[in-house]
């Protein structure tokens, strides 16, 4: 068990080093989002969520990557999102910093990502299940009918 103790205290400090401090800016939207999470080694997530911006709701769907994780996690989270000018500049592929972990029936994590139109969305998670992850991913965002 020490092995998962250390990968977990690892992971909550990679948090803290790859989280980009934006505290001052003012958020444009908030988007929330639903998913799931398999991984051995490299890891695949999948989910959908809303994007909320100026009234409306904007329904999403995310796939992404994980490149050490290991376990099966069900997550929801919400997230300030910054830089956003029009919904369609919410798509797009991120790049992110950050990691969690979950063991037993609940776990958080919290995670910057940027698009390449600037757009930031600082997530934060609850996990279910057991996992260990130490992020440096891909999140790939696509924009679904309204």
């Amino acid at each position: 068990m020490r092995p998962l103790k250390y990968a977990t205290q690892l992971a909550f400090a990679a948090i803290a080093i790859g989280t980009p401090a934006i505290a001052q800016d003012t958020p444009s939207g908030s988007a929330s989002f639903s998913g799931e999470t398999v991984a051995i080694g490299v890891g695949f997530t999948w989910g959908k969520g809303v994007l909320k911006f100026e009234g409306k709701d904007y329904p999403f769907k995310v796939d992404g990557l994980s490149a050490i994780g290991a376990g099966i996690t069900k997550m929801s989270g919400t997230g300030r999102v910054y830089h956003l000018k029009t919904p369609a500049d919410f798509a797009g592929t991120y790049a992110v910093a950050g990691g969690g972990g979950a063991l037993g029936s609940h776990g958080e994590g919290s995670a910057s990502l940027k698009n390449d139109k600037g757009v930031v969305i600082e997530f934060h998670t609850r996990e279910k299940g057991v996992s260990v992850n130490l992020d440096i991913s891909g999140v790939h965002i696509k924009m679904l009918p309204v």
